[in-house]
């Protein structure tokens, strides 16, 4: 599992523990669909909000802005999960007042240098849309460390007290994706010309693809006919495949770094929302 998957799973297993009664529930929900959020919370069996999990460093979203050299200034491109607001349009404007630094993105990205209240106002926007109403954030994340103290848990509002934000310009592949019984028969045929066989196809959490191939232990990258595939086990023969962007899009990615300990008036609020 990657890092930010672990601390996924390490923060839900922190509030099924600590908050799973008297008809609360919490389900994992996100994964790697930056479309939804990390947790689901349910009262009594009813949607009431979602809680995004974070590292305390951390990317906090992003969109996909392409340099347009005819009228030096950048288009938000239609393919975004979710449509242009006036922040991200602000953003892209202050890019244009200078546009020479920004219209050559690399890999390493462009430190994007504009007052940072956009940025807050940006991710702010963001994960409302997704009906975020809570964050919380582990510290030490991969050790099963579920003391209070490894975890800080605040209302979105107050994410300005709790966290440093920066951007950055920069070309990104686009995020893995779980593959569907529409890409079943490319992976076999993309297995089989590397030597080996599938023999099945299965889920054991309704989100992600397993199949049992004839295989030693190890990760493989498989380029099929029309997508590349990513074989990773997991145990013995059983592999998770996970199907990998052929797209290298310049992103305004937005990255955090936790200043705040847990304020008591904040874990009070989240608290009340289970009496």
């Amino acid at each position: 599992m990657e890092k930010w998957q672990i601390c996924e799973a390490e923060c839900l297993a922190y509030l099924q523990s600590k908050y799973s009664k008297n008809g609360n529930n919490f389900e994992a929900e996100g994964g790697s669909d930056s479309t939804k959020s990390d947790i689901l919370f349910r009262k009594y069996g009813a949607v009431a909000f979602y809680i995004e999990s974070k590292m305390s460093q951390a990317q906090c979203g992003q969109f996909v802005a392409f340099p347009n050299l005819e009228s030096k200034s950048f288009d938000y491109s239609r393919a975004n999960a979710y449509p242009e607001n006036i922040y991200s349009e602000s953003i892209l404007e202050k890019m244009a007042e200078d546009f020479d630094r920004y219209k050559n993105p690399g890999t390493d990205g462009i430190e994007l240098l504009m007052d940072n209240d956009l940025f807050y106002s940006w991710i702010g926007k963001f994960y409302k849309a997704k009906n975020v109403k809570y964050f919380i954030i582990e510290k030490d994340v991969g050790n099963n460390n579920m003391s209070s103290s490894n975890f800080v848990i605040f209302p979105i509002e107050h994410f300005q007290h709790y966290f440093n934000v920066s951007a950055k310009y920069r070309r990104k592949k686009s995020g893995s994706t779980n593959p569907t019984e529409n890409d079943y028969a490319e992976i076999t045929k993309a297995a089989k010309s590397e030597g080996f066989s599938i023999t099945d196809f299965y889920s054991n959490d309704g989100r992600h693809l397993l199949v049992k191939m004839n295989a030693v232990s190890g990760t493989y990258k498989i380029i099929g006919e029309k997508h590349t595939f990513q074989f990773k086990n997991t145990s013995g023969n059983e592999f998770i495949v996970t199907r990998l962007s052929n797209t290298n899009n310049p992103n305004v990615i937005f990255s955090i770094g936790l200043i705040q300990e847990q304020q008591q008036r904040d874990l009070d609020k989240f608290e009340r929302e289970f009496i």
